[in-house]
């Protein structure tokens, strides 16, 4: 029962594989990808508000006209 193990343990070690690059240089490259990533959300901030449509200009006699009649707001 033993040999059985110990052969299935050895065809398990030949059967892994090695990367084909240092563990470090996956860090990097993920990391490297994180920063772009970054950079592009980065490069898109206030775009919302550039884009957006301008507002037309309220006048002066309707703020207070959606109120009740005691003249509160809420």
């Amino acid at each position: 029962m033993s040999d059985r193990v110990l052969a299935l343990v050895t065809e398990g070690e030949e059967a892994a594989r090695e990367l084909p690059l240092p563990v470090i240089a996956y860090f990097l490259i993920t990391f490297a990808l994180f920063l772009v990533a970054l950079g592009v959300t980065w490069s898109f901030r206030n775009t919302a508000y550039k884009i957006q449509a301008p507002r037309p200009a309220r006048p002066e006699g309707t703020h207070g006209s959606s109120s009740g009649s005691d003249g509160a707001h809420h």
